[in-house]
C-alpha cells in the first residue's frame, strides 16, 4: 500500500445517462488552493486523455478495454 497523500485520484458516480460526444467531457484539474491549472482529464468515448495546462496533443492516453483489463 502507498504510503502519505495520494497525488492523482478521481472518483466517479453517475446515476443517470450522460451524452458523450466525439470530443467527451472536459474536467480541469487544479491544485490544492485553486491557484494553479494542472491539466485537463478528457472522457470520451474511446477512454481517457490527459493534457498538461497549455499542451496542444494528449500526455497521455488510455483506453476503455486497457483500463477495464488491469
Amino acid at each position: 500500500m502507498a504510503k502519505g497523500k495520494p497525488s492523482k485520484w478521481a472518483k466517479l458516480d453517475i446515476d443517470e445517462s450522460v451524452w458523450l460526444g466525439k470530443k467527451g467531457i472536459s474536467i480541469k484539474v487544479w491544485d490544492k488552493w485553486g491557484k494553479k491549472h494542472k491539466g485537463t482529464l478528457v472522457i470520451s468515448i474511446g477512454g481517457l486523455r490527459w493534457y498538461k495546462f497549455n499542451a496542444k496533443k494528449p500526455t497521455w492516453r488510455a483506453a476503455w478495454d486497457s483500463l477495464v483489463n488491469s
